[in-house]
C-alpha cells in the first residue's frame, strides 16, 4: 500500500520506520532539509538497545495521491495541514493527534475525504531529523470517524511488527477519552515541575496534584470505573518512569505545547457543562505563560 506520513516528528518517524517494512512510504515534512536527510540516509530507529535502518521517500508539500495518509503533526499545526488537504482529491486520512480538540475541527471540516481517528500508545523521542528512539512499546488504536469502508485499510495495517501493532476499534472515542485522561494527569504536571513521569507517583505531593487533575477530568468526561482508570494512570507512570513527557520536552526546547489539545478541550467542555475545574485552569494558565516566554531556562 502507498502510505503518506504527514509530519516528521517523533510519531511520524516512528510510523514511517515500521510501516516502511511492508509498504511504500513517503514522509511529508515542513522543512526541505529534513526531507533531504530522510531521502539520503533513511530513517534510523532505536528500540531495546538495537538500531534499525529503513528507507523512505520524503518531500515537502503534499502532492502525491496515496492509498492512505496518516497525519501525525501536533494539534497547533493541524489547521495548516487541513487547508492543504482540502485542495487534494478524495483520499483516506488517519489522524493521530493527542488530546481531543481536533474532533471539533474534523466535525466542522466540509470535505469528501474518508476520515479515521487513531490513538498512539507508544513512547517515542525524536533524536534527529531522521532518527527516532522508540522509548515505549504500545499499540495504535484507530477507527472510522465518518466512513465505514475499512476492510482493505484494516488488512494492510494488520501487517505489522510485534513492536508496532495497529488495532481497529469501533470504540475509538472511549479510547481517546482514556488517553486524554492519562495525558492531562501526566503531561502538564511534568512540564510545570520539570520532572520525569515516575516522579509523579514517587512524590506524595506530586501524586496529590495529579489526583486533583484526575478527579476534575473524570467529572468533565463523565467517565465511570474511576478505580480502574486511576490504576491505569499510575501504571503508565510506572511503565514510563524514566521518560520525559512530550510536553516537558516542548517546554525545555522552547516549543509550543499541546496545551490547547488537552487542557483546552477539557476546559471548553467544563464551561459547557458548568463544571468548576480550578486545577486544570491553573495548569493551563501556567503553561500558557511558559509558552509565551519560549525559554530554555529549565535545561
Amino acid at each position: 500500500m502507498k502510505i503518506g506520513i504527514i509530519g516528521g516528528g517523533a510519531i511520524g518517524l516512528l510510523c514511517a520506520s515500521y510501516l516502511s517494512q511492508h509498504h511504500d512510504i513517503t514522509v511529508f515534512t515542513r522543512r526541505n532539509k529534513q526531507a533531504e536527510k530522510i531521502r539520503a540516509s533513511g530513517i534510523k530507529r532505536t528500540v531495546g538497545g538495537e538500531t534499525f535502518q529503513t528507507a523512505a521517500h520524503a518531500q515537502t508539500g503534499i502532492t502525491e495521491i496515496c492509498d492512505l495518509l496518516i497525519v501525525t503533526v501536533k494539534y497547533h499545526h493541524l489547521q495548516d495541514v487541513l487547508d492543504e488537504l482540502s485542495t487534494l482529491p478524495r483520499q483516506r486520512i488517519l489522524f493521530l493527534q493527542n488530546g481531543m480538540a481536533h474532533l471539533f475541527d474534523l466535525k466542522n471540516w466540509e470535505t469528501p475525504h474518508q476520515l479515521y481517528i487513531g490513538v498512539v500508545e507508544h513512547g517515542a523521542m525524536k533524536v534527529s531529523d531522521h532518527a527516532v528512539h522508540h522509548t515505549g512499546i504500545g499499540v495504535i488504536k484507530w477507527g472510522a470517524f465518518h466512513h465505514k469502508e475499512t476492510a482493505d485499510v484494516r488488512n494492510a495495517l494488520n501487517i505489522a511488527s510485534s513492536h508496532f501493532q495497529m488495532v481497529y476499534t469501533d470504540e475509538w472515542k472511549k479510547v481517546l477519552e482514556e488517553k486524554l485522561l492519562v495525558n492531562v494527569c501526566i503531561n502538564p504536571l511534568t512540564a510545570l515541575l520539570h520532572v520525569k513521569n515516575g516522579e509523579l507517583i514517587a512524590n506524595p505531593s506530586y501524586e496529590h496534584m495529579m489526583k486533583c487533575a484526575f478527579e476534575e477530568a473524570v467529572s468533565i468526561l463523565g467517565l465511570s470505573e474511576k478505580e480502574r482508570l486511576w490504576s491505569h494512570v499510575v501504571s503508565i507512570c510506572e511503565k514510563t518512569a524514566a521518560n520525559q513527557s512530550s510536553m516537558l520536552q516542548d517546554i525545555v526546547n522552547g516549543r509550543q505545547t499541546e496545551r490547547k489539545a488537552i487542557l483546552g478541550y477539557l476546559l471548553k467542555q467544563a464551561q459547557v457543562q458548568e463544571i468548576q475545574a480550578p486545577h486544570l485552569t491553573f495548569f493551563n494558565r501556567s503553561l500558557e505563560v511558559l509558552e509565551k516566554k519560549q525559554t530554555k531556562s529549565f535545561e
